[in-house]
């Protein structure tokens, strides 16, 4: 299946959205692998975790176009990146989809999360003590997935290895809705940084989308050397 949701972030970046109905072999014959990639594929023996990493490199490709060169590697913090562009990109997944997000001129985050009442066990692991403080009763799954999605697209978006969830990232009150953005900041030694958070909820209401863009820091689009 193509993409089934893009959406042009300004003038500077854009999202997609891809529902995985093919098979890995499929996926596959729609993708040239590098010598790194093909190294990196030969690594994932699950089938689900297979489609997942070809799903939103093949949905790269489409959002960039053919005649953009989609050389992804990996930086010192595990963080996804273009060898040759400085662009930011972050990619996701869960169940039946993957997600990208790419910014010629700002720092990126995304993350899609399919809805359980799991989450509610994992309380105590990724809430702020500030948090705690305002956590609804109604509707608490489906609140608590979301501020994990956000700090889960807040923490690829900053991209060190030393941030935690319960610690560094705190969510800013917000009430729920289908779609709707809030507030979130990174705390960490002597830095302060704010985030607008984007957020909405498929159609069924089984996953979440949360993504970020860090409007403050413009980064360099030139290539790399």
């Amino acid at each position: 299946m193509p993409i089934i949701y893009q959406k042009h972030i300004g003038s500077h970046g854009i999202l997609g959205i891809w529902r995985i109905t093919e098979s890995v072999d499929e996926l596959i014959s729609m993708i040239k692998f590098t010598e790194e990639e093909q190294a990196i594929f030969d690594k994932f023996k699950v089938k689900s975790r297979q489609a997942h990493w070809l799903s939103y490199r093949v949905m790269v490709r489409r959002l960039m176009g053919d005649d953009f060169e989609c050389n992804l590697v990996y930086d010192d913090n595990g963080k996804l990146q273009f060898k040759d562009k400085n662009y930011s990109i972050s990619v996701t997944h869960s169940g039946l989809f993957s997600g990208a997000i790419i910014s010629k001129n700002h720092h990126v985050g995304i993350d899609i999360e399919k809805l359980g009442d799991r989450i509610n066990l994992l309380v105590d692991k990724f809430l702020h003590s500030e948090e705690l403080t305002f956590l609804p009763a109604e509707n608490q799954h489906q609140y608590l997935t979301v501020m994990w999605s956000a700090k889960e697209a807040l923490y690829k978006l900053f991209g060190k290895s030393m941030v935690d969830f319960d610690r560094h990232i705190i969510i800013s009150p917000f009430e729920l809705a289908h779609q709707g953005s809030f507030h979130a900041r990174i705390e960490l030694e002597d830095l302060r940084r704010d985030y607008q958070m984007n957020y909405e909820f498929s159609d069924d209401m089984e996953y979440i989308l949360v993504y970020s863009v860090d409007e403050a820091i413009l980064i360099s689009n030139n290539s790399k050397s």
